[in-house]
């Protein structure tokens, strides 16, 4: 009991630093034209010229690798299989939303799009599901059979 509850706090650990790995070397590991765009003063200047596809399998990958590091990590924290379907389908749902929206945006030039662009690009390239799910799950997990 002991030895699983390390071995899952040190499983956990790893993953969350392989999340601020992802992100620390994001520049090198993804071609992302938006990258120096959003770290720039964007709102003055329009959206430059980018390729389409390889913004999209980009963004893509990221939020995949995103995605199987945070369910791992789910995992390890409840180790419950219906977290982990509930969990998969918040990921396939917020994809297909948000990056529906991302396609979208990325073809108008507006300074509201703009905004929209970087906020739903933020979503898609950050871990910000698994703080959401994570604090979900706990509720669930602590106060779910006295919910009536």
């Amino acid at each position: 009991m002991i030895f699983s509850r390390f071995f899952s706090s040190v499983v956990i650990i790893l993953l969350i630093i392989s999340l601020v790995l992802i992100r620390l070397y994001e520049v090198p590991l993804f071609n992302d034209p938006l990258y120096d765009y959003f770290h720039s003063d964007f709102q003055l200047f329009a959206i430059p010229k980018l390729s389409f596809w390889n913004v999209i399998v980009g963004t893509s990958l990221r939020y995949l690798l995103n995605m199987v590091l945070s369910l791992w990590i789910i995992w390890f924290l409840y180790k419950r299989e219906s977290y982990i379907h509930a969990a998969l389908w918040v990921y396939l749902f917020a994809y297909i939303i948000l990056m529906g929206a991302f396609t979208l945006l990325l073809n108008a030039d507006t300074n509201f799009v703009k905004m929209a662009l970087f906020y739903t690009r933020r979503f898609l390239i950050q871990p910000i599901l698994l703080f959401i799910m994570v604090a979900g799950f706990y509720f669930l997990k602590t106060k779910g059979d006295k919910l009536v």
